[in-house]
């Protein structure tokens, strides 16, 4: 390795990336078996969040098949979708100045939210994904998006009705069911819960959000229409 190489490996390490471990070159891609996928999960991602992705990639899976969605690619993508959740605020924020990742006022505020589209460079960089579309799914899991396709809105809602969080939330079978009907109405009853539950805890409510919702709303309306 060039002592380029080693400069870059090292700075990677000190800012926690998931430097690769096989020469360099990124270890399985999104066409990688679920077990790779799980087995690297498994060294970097907190118990937590690992049963929190496989729940989540449980239910991606059923959703897909009920609204014409590659399975493999819904269960791969959901496993995925947290990979950059372990990092604190400064290296979310550190994360985001090295990627060149706009940063709102209320992620400044709470960059927890980065974790989507900082997971999503991880991906792209470090495990040599390639699928801009999974990419796209993994950056909008948080807040969605104004252009999200069927795998991301999958995974959107996945990671919010996965059964765990029923212990936080409860009385979440009814949204469950009407995403197997609707993932669109599914996910305007996600939204209206959440800014809710924010507007109650007078906390602030990320723009991304409201312009995911908006959005969503007018094309609902368009294909009333």
């Amino acid at each position: 390795m060039s002592s380029t190489g080693r400069r870059s490996k090292r700075r990677a390490g000190r800012m926690g990336w998931p430097v690769p471990k096989n020469g360099g070159r990124p270890m399985t891609e999104i066409s990688g078996t679920v077990a790779e996928i799980h087995a690297r999960l498994a060294r970097e991602l907190l118990p937590e969040t690992l049963g929190h992705v496989k729940r989540t990639a449980e239910l991606a899976r059923q959703l897909a098949v009920d609204h014409g969605v590659d399975p493999d690619r819904a269960e791969r993508g959901a496993l995925l979708h947290d990979v950059a959740d372990r990092y604190s605020d400064v290296e979310l924020l550190g994360f985001a100045e090295q990627f060149n990742i706009p940063v709102s006022l209320t992620e400044a505020r709470i960059p927890k939210l980065l974790h989507g589209a900082v997971g999503a460079e991880i991906l792209r960089r470090e495990w040599g994904v390639t699928d801009d579309e999974l990419l796209d799914a993994v950056r909008d899991h948080i807040t969605g998006g104004t252009t999200m396709g069927r795998l991301a809105k999958v995974i959107f809602v996945a990671d919010k009705l996965e059964p765990a969080r029923d212990r936080h939330y409860g009385g979440l079978d009814p949204i469950r069911e009407l995403a197997m009907r609707d993932l669109d109405a599914a996910m305007l009853k996600l939204y209206a819960w959440r800014m809710s539950d924010l507007v109650g805890a007078s906390r602030p409510i990320d723009e991304r959000l409201v312009h995911a919702r908006n959005a969503l709303i007018e094309r609902t309306r368009t294909s009333w229409g």
